[in-house]
């Protein structure tokens, strides 16, 4: 009787073991599979994607309204070491409020930066391990930016010089 016991507990543990497996797999090859959508823009990856934008609404909760504004005016998804990166801006709009969104291709977590000219907010499903080149790109997005605006500031005082 224990015997028989011992059995079934063991065929339950590999039953339960192997479908973890699987689903860890089906999982990592789902997300692996996004790549394809390099060069695609982020509204087309979260229309044929439902599961990442249900994700996305999870993470940012009321806030996922300032993500579809900004996505609007997509750019092109790109890879950033091991994140795939989707990002988009409201234009003509004071301070140009954007949002950059990371996928971790290895890690299956979703990380977002909704920036501000006031600063920025960032939403992660891991907020501990949150990747380096999501914050490097962060950064980089930032600085360029800055640079923008002081060649459009440059080129406005250069513009009333001349008059």
């Amino acid at each position: 009787m224990v015997l028989r016991s011992v059995i079934g507990f063991c065929v339950v543990l590999v039953m339960v073991c192997g479908s973890v497996r699987l689903s860890a797999q089906e999982s990592s090859s789902s997300i692996a599979s996004l790549k394809q959508y390099i060069g695609q823009m982020p509204v087309d990856l979260l229309k044929q994607e439902p599961k990442i934008q249900e994700r996305l609404q999870k993470l940012l909760g009321k806030d996922y309204e300032r993500l579809q504004e900004r996505f609007a005016h997509g750019v092109p998804i790109e890879m950033f070491g091991d994140v795939l990166i989707l990002r988009g801006e409201k234009p003509f709009t004071p301070g140009n409020p954007k949002v950059i969104v990371g996928i971790g291709l290895f890690t299956n977590k979703i990380h977002c930066a909704l920036v501000e000219s006031a600063g920025r907010n960032i939403y992660s499903e891991d907020p501990k391990k949150i990747p380096n080149e999501f914050n490097r790109f962060i950064i980089i997005s930032d600085k360029r930016s800055q640079e923008e605006a002081d060649k459009k500031k440059k080129a406005e005082a250069e513009h009333h010089e001349k008059k």
